[in-house]
């Protein structure tokens, strides 16, 4: 096979054919991130002398660059909204200022970010006077604490709702641009990395309403409920049929997000899923896949594997991660079970586990056991199970990513 783009290993993959390697996403989207703090101390072991973007300031992820990118063998760069950190859009990407990661080293941050400390040591960050996320002095990230629909009762009061993202020249300008450097610039495959606002339904519900809150409305407010999944479908499409009118044709996958699944089981019921949620999301693909080719790839941790026929059903192409420390989320039986119609992107390295608690050749071990048993076939974008976190050392990413390397040349050993 003649040498490969990036981009098209992850089509040839996400088509569930074996390209010439497996492709990797190092740092390509929001929940395959690397904190910018182990993100930092990376490009000082690998000599590379540059800014660090703090793009999320929620999780506090760097944007990785292109010689970071191609050292560790990454084949994706991730497309942005223009305020990308959920729950916080008016952190507009395209203007940044000096400022400093939650350890005290300089970075850059958007413009918009203003961190007011207290005379207790905690950290606030406001917006137009709103209290918007909040962390203590040894905290690594921010705490959202939006929750504008806390005291809605009515569905007047969910048509009141004025949101907070809303589609602008500026940020057509932005994207248009990025698309340029990103598609024309690079040989990369451009993943769609949408915030919650845009992509989710339930655990965005969980941000605005409150967790508690929502989750007694899901049984005793279900018409509420509905009303406000309507509303909130309506909103996703008119900001997507913008962004796909701009983007569409580049993309090869693009992002929902709705984590459904606990540790051992689902947060609700099957019932429930399918009568309120599933629904919304077959018409948010059905409209996706009218406008672009783009593999809709679905972002939802934990044990899952109940619904899993459902998700396939209404379009999910993609499975992000596959968390395999959840109950039931075994990578030889999914593999063997949905594997011919669910490509999975992640699940190939314990994020919870094995990268801060096992040794290099623990890391080594399992990347090379996730490879054999997600690889074959295809349908495999490599990656770990969730953002790699700022207590990581160098030692143990270059591990993750020299390994896939070395392994992951089909035909699979």
């Amino acid at each position: 096979m003649n040498a490969l783009t990036s981009r098209e290993r992850v089509r040839i993959a996400l088509n569930h054919q074996e390209p010439d390697r497996v492709p990797v996403d190092f740092g390509g989207s929001r929940i395959t991130g690397i904190g910018a703090i182990a993100y930092k101390n990376l490009i000082q072991q690998l000599g590379l002398r540059e800014e660090i973007r703090v793009y999320d300031i929620k999780q506090q992820l760097a944007e990785p660059s292109l010689a970071a990118i191609n050292r560790l063998g990454g084949d994706v760069v991730q497309l942005h909204r223009l305020g990308p950190t959920s729950g916080m859009p008016f952190l507009h990407i395209d203007r940044w200022k000096p400022g400093r990661l939650t350890n005290g080293t300089p970075c850059l941050v958007p413009e918009a970010c203003e961190e007011t400390r207290l005379p207790d040591g905690r950290i606030e960050i406001r917006h137009e006077g709103q209290l918007c996320a909040w962390r203590t002095p040894d905290s690594l990230y921010f705490d959202v604490c939006y929750a504008p629909l806390a005291q809605a009762q009515t569905t007047a009061d969910i048509d009141a709702f004025v949101w907070p993202d809303p589609w602008t020249d500026r940020e057509e300008r932005y994207l248009e641009q990025r698309v340029r450097e990103l598609y024309h610039g690079t040989d990369k495959a451009l993943f769609a990395g949408l915030p919650m606002f845009v992509c989710s339904f339930f655990e965005i519900s969980l941000v605005l309403f409150g967790f508690e809150n929502f989750m007694m409305k899901l049984v005793a407010e279900s018409d509420l409920v509905e009303h406000w999944l309507d509303a909130k479908l309506a909103h996703d499409l008119a900001i997507l049929e913008r962004l796909l009118a701009v983007a569409g044709p580049y993309l090869e996958a693009i992002q929902m997000n709705d984590d459904l699944g606990g540790q051992d089981t689902l947060q609700i019921s099957p019932q429930i899923y399918r009568r309120l949620f599933k629904p919304r999301q077959r018409k948010w693909i059905e409209f996706v896949k009218a406008r672009t080719r783009a593999k809709v790839f679905l972002h939802c941790d934990g044990a899952i594997e109940s619904i899993l026929p459902d998700l396939i059903e209404i379009g999910v192409d993609v499975l992000n991660p596959l968390q395999t420390s959840a109950r039931g989320m075994d990578p030889k039986r999914i593999k063997q079970q949905f594997g011919s119609q669910l490509s999975v992107w992640g699940g190939g390295a314990e994020t919870q586990t094995t990268l801060p608690f096992g040794s290099v050749e623990d890391i080594q071990h399992e990347v090379r056991e996730r490879v054999k048993l997600l690889g074959p076939g295809g349908g495999f974008v490599f990656a770990t199970i969730h953002n790699i976190q700022p207590d990581i050392p160098p030692e143990k990413v270059l591990a993750i990513y020299d390994t896939v390397a070395a392994c992951g040349k089909y035909p699979l050993a």
